[in-house]
Formats: structure tokens, sequence, C-alpha cells
């Protein structure tokens, strides 16, 4: 489960195991590690991988993404939950980011095992929640994209039931092999090189020129 920090991933968690794992408010994520929660879901033994939310105020979304790529180099998965706020009245340029890179850590070929899952529907009105669904859907620069390559797109109302639900559409479904992971165990691909990372490293580059230009011109000033 991925997504940004605030999103409601450990809540999810709660939802559907019935357990009480801290959780963070919008700004200040509980989850500063990968954490695995163990459960039954009929006769079937699940497990739910819950992990940090990029924008964390503690931790890079580099560090991030590498904490993430560690754990998946040795797991195969049956699916991927990635979770938005609905609630969020834009989208800024580093969370369109991370969806690029996001849909590059997953590669095109699995993405029918991908779920976009929006969250917070009950922080707003139902129409502007709605519209800003169909924002979202249709965006280049947002889930369009991973939608066009079979990814889904549901809700979560907060409520155990729906979030059951959620657990289930991936029950049916085979493991799969990620395209990060097959760049880092099976190509020998270092983080930064894979596809993933460097969306990541691209913007690092691109912030350090900005920044180089800047303190050039402050230096001229100074002068």
């Amino acid at each position: 489960i991925m997504g940004s920090t605030g999103a409601g991933k450990t809540s999810f968690i709660n939802n559907v195991t019935g357990q009480t794992l801290p959780v963070g408010h919008e700004l200040d994520s509980c989850t500063k590690d990968i954490r695995e929660v163990r459960f039954k879901r009929g006769k079937r033994n699940v497990v739910l991988v819950d992990t940090p939310g990029f924008g964390d105020s503690s931790m890079s979304d580099a560090e991030v993404l590498r904490l993430i790529a560690k754990h998946l180099a040795g797991t195969k998965l049956t699916g991927i939950i990635y979770m938005h706020r609905i609630s969020d009245s834009k989208v800024e340029g580093g969370t369109r980011r991370n969806y690029k890179m996001f849909h590059q850590l997953c590669g095109s070929d699995h993405l029918q095992q991908v779920a976009i899952v929006t969250t917070w529907w009950d922080k707003v009105d139902f129409i502007t929640a709605d519209s800003r669904e169909k924002t979202l859907k249709t965006g280049e620069t947002l889930f369009k994209p991973m939608l066009d390559h079979n990814a889904t797109m549901m809700r979560h109302d907060g409520t155990p039931t729906r979030a059951k639900d959620i657990v289930d559409h991936f029950l049916r479904l085979e493991r799969m092999v990620l395209k990060i992971q097959s760049q880092l165990v099976l190509d020998k691909m270092s983080l930064p090189v894979t596809d993933a990372g460097s969306v990541i490293n691209t913007d690092l580059l691109n912030d350090a020129r900005r920044c180089v230009d800047r303190l050039a011109a402050v230096q001229d000033e100074l002068r």
C-alpha cells in the first residue's frame, strides 16, 4: 500500500484487520519503515504491506523509494494499492512526479493488478469529490496513463466493509513481478538508474541546478 503521507494507508489496514495501528496526522507520518500486517480473510492468509508516505516531513521521497525498493527485491506481490486523498483541491508538481514514479515502478505489464484508491470522501461534498475523481481519471500527468493500461480506480469511504471489498479484489489474482523488481534483481541495476529512480533523480538534479543558478545570481547582486 503506497501513497502520500496522510492518504489513509494505516487507517485502511486498521479497517481491514480490526487492529489499532497508530495513525499519524496529515503532515507527519507514523509509518517510518516498512510494516507487514498479517491476517486471515476467509481461508486465505493475507499480508498487507504498509509503507512510509511520499511527502513525509522527516524523509525524502528518494529515501522512501529506497525503503520500498529494498523490500520489493525479495517479495512477490499480488497487487498494489496507491492511495490519494480526494479532499486535495489541487495536485502539486511533486505529487504528479510521484504518480509518474509509481507508474515506472510498476511498469505497464501488470497494471491490471494496481488499484488507485481515493480516500477521505467524508471530508468533501460529493459533487466536488466526483468532479475531482474525473480529473484524476482524465489528466495525462495524473492517473490516466495507468488507467489506460488497465489499472483500476476505486473509492474507499472509510468503512471496514469497503476496505475489505478492495482487498477481496486482489485475492483472485496471481503474484507478479514489477518492473523495478526485474530491473533490480534480474538486470542488476542500481536504484538511481532504474526507471522509477530516474524520475526522482531528474527532479532532484533540476532542483539542484536551480539552486546553483539562484546562488550565482545572489552572489552577483552582493558584488
